[in-house]
């Protein structure tokens, strides 16, 4: 009976030891396998994002294109002054293709009024009487900014949806070796032979003369 009594306990004992390592052993296994788990997702996401970073970076380069042109500066401002209708004409102070600072007298009226430069400008054409005649609404004096100038290049059809207005432009005049930034201000809704012109603007910093040419770099 003694041997029965303590046989009872010692095999209750036994089997508690036996499930004690069972759960350690179950529950080591379902935290590695967690653990696995956990690495490779961390893998696979640093993996993907470095792939998708190169796929960007590869079609950022793809899509980027510089076109190169040549082109004569103008102005990009060309107007009309009208005179003064009914008034006579006294005196003429300008000559056609001269150069005006704004504010100066172009030309002075009988009455001791005068008319005067609105910018820096070229005098283009000069659609006047003779003096001491009569202005009439056809007379006019034709000016140019010297302030704002403008560049066009040709784009072919196929890019033409690609640029749009605002987009910027490098501008080198060769002549005075120096390059300015300028603006896309007009695209051209027709082609011709294939392409569309493009009119870029930028501001004369006074050394710019009209004529002078211009290489344009436009990145699309």
């Amino acid at each position: 009976m003694k041997l029965k009594k303590i046989g009872t306990p010692l095999l209750i004992l036994i089997l508690i030891i036996i499930l004690g390592i069972l759960c350690f052993y179950l529950f080591n296994s379902a935290e590695d396998s967690n653990s696995s788990e956990e690495y490779t997702q961390s893998q696979y996401k640093k993996n993907k994002k470095s792939s998708d970073s190169n796929s960007t970076t590869s079609e950022e380069h793809k899509s980027t294109e510089t076109l190169s042109s040549t082109s004569e500066v103008k102005s990009a401002l060309i107007e009309n002054v009208e005179l003064h209708a009914t008034y006579y004409l006294e005196k003429v102070y300008v000559e056609e293709n001269s150069y005006v600072a704004k504010g100066e007298k172009i030309l002075k009226y009988t009455n001791g009024t005068y008319l005067i430069a609105p910018y820096d400008c070229y005098i283009v054409e000069l659609n006047v009487p003779d003096e001491e005649s009569k202005v009439l609404n056809s007379h006019y004096v034709q000016i140019q900014s010297k302030n704002i100038l403008t560049v066009s290049m040709k784009i072919d059809e196929t890019k033409i949806n690609i640029v749009k207005v605002g987009d910027e432009g490098k501008i080198t005049i060769s002549a005075i070796d120096k390059t300015f930034s300028g603006y896309i201000t007009h695209i051209g809704s027709t082609a011709s032979d294939g392409k569309f012109t493009i009119d870029i603007e930028f501001e004369n910093d006074g050394n710019v003369k009209l004529g002078m040419t211009a290489t344009i770099l436009l990145q699309i």
